[in-house]
């Protein structure tokens, strides 16, 4: 037997009805998402139309595709708008579909560590040396997060050309990161290139001149994926030495995605500015 449109269903019934249970309910009246017909201002008891049903069962199915209570706000009011719904829908299709490719790249991941697991690791060697006094082509950014370096890079070629400068040959390339701790967000990036003869400096790049430094540097071979254990290999053999930081971390690209897309192929300089270590103060004559 049909039950006409304007039948009130207890919580109770209509949490049957549904397929919600009245703590959801609660819960989805309470942020929006699915409001009673009406609610006793005496008891608090709710009410709900029969026709929230179709509704309710859309909540219901974009919660379980994954759609988060905002979302639901927002989607409730168009169960009957198809080209709403499809928009809804379509947006949802292509999170998932990022989401999965993240979920498949995280799996690749814990394979290449499993393949590890049984292979002693190696160990990393590590040299000081004196980076030479250079004039360079400089551009310093706060970007989203270490992986977005790239956007530095591609913004300072064109940069350096418009001020008329050009890059020296062979190039020493490099990324200064001057966080003075690790962030996950909002990190601040200075992306240097050699340059054939000094150049005017501009509003987007600054021609410097970079004086010698001594470094530890530790070298990794392939893709960035390591960069973070080969860090951590300098930094600890620059304790065990007794030596002192002396600066920001800096990243020379000997062979970086630019002169061969093989990450099999690219070799990153890993240095740690160094400096002899000061004795304690009490020790000091």
């Amino acid at each position: 037997m049909g039950m006409p449109d304007d039948h009130l269903l207890s919580i109770g019934e209509f949490s049957r009805l549904s397929r919600l249970s009245v703590r959801m309910l609660r819960y989805y009246d309470a942020h929006g998402v699915l409001s009673p017909a009406r609610v006793d201002p005496a008891s608090g008891y709710r009410t709900y139309s029969a026709r929230a049903l179709r509704t309710a069962d859309w909540v219901r199915t974009l919660r379980d595709l994954g759609m988060g209570v905002a979302e639901l706000t927002a989607c409730a009011g168009l169960v009957d708008d198809p080209a709403a719904v499809r928009a809804v829908l379509e947006a949802q299709r292509g999170r998932l579909v990022r989401e999965a490719a993240a979920a498949l790249a995280r799996v690749g991941d814990v394979d290449r560590l499993l393949a590890t697991l049984d292979v002693p690791a190696a160990a990393v060697p590590v040299t000081v040396r004196r980076l030479p006094a250079r004039t360079v082509a400089s551009l310093r950014a706060t970007i989203p997060t270490y992986a977005d370096e790239g956007v530095l890079w591609q913004r300072l070629y064109p940069a350096l050309a418009a001020a008329g400068g050009r890059p020296a040959a062979p190039g020493w390339t490099a990324a200064v990161l001057h966080d003075p701790e690790f962030r996950e967000h909002d990190v601040d990036v200075e992306v240097l290139c050699e340059v054939a003869s000094p150049f005017a400096s501009t509003d987007e790049v600054r021609c410097v001149e970079r004086p010698g430094q001594d470094v530890a540097v530790g070298v990794l071979r392939g893709p960035y994926d390591a960069i973070g254990a080969t860090v951590g290999a300098v930094g600890a053999w620059v304790a065990e030495q007794g030596l002192a930081f002396d600066g920001p971390l800096l990243d020379v690209y000997v062979v970086a995605p630019a002169q061969d897309p093989e990450p099999a192929h690219w070799i990153t300089e890993v240095c740690v500015p160094v400096t002899p270590a000061r004795p304690p103060a009490d020790q000091e004559s």
